[in-house]
């Protein structure tokens, strides 16, 4: 039994919208904790806040909405992955390798 975790994790909140990791990456699941009904978080191929938006969710409720990419190869952002939440109290989630 291994004890390396197979991908990495990082935490994005509405007030801090960030790169994940600090190369291309490959993002494979997401947990979008909503803060309110209107939560919404954009994925960008950038390294930071420009660029083309590969992949966006959203909360219908003040709850959270689980993505697994994972069985499909997940999401390749070949300049860097910009995570930027929006709404109040969001939280991304994100795997990736």
């Amino acid at each position: 039994m291994s004890s390396v975790q197979r991908y990495e994790l990082q935490a994005v909140t509405t007030a801090s919208a960030a790169r994940l990791g600090a190369k291309p990456v490959r993002l494979v699941a997401v947990y979008l904790y909503g803060g309110s009904g209107a939560t919404s978080c954009e994925f960008k191929s950038a390294a930071t806040d420009t660029g083309t938006v590969l992949f966006s969710m959203d909360t219908l409720t003040a709850s959270g909405q689980f993505v697994d990419l994972s069985e499909f190869g997940g999401i390749l952002f070949d300049v860097g992955c910009f995570v930027k939440p929006a709404g109040t109290g969001g939280i991304a989630y994100c795997w990736f390798e």
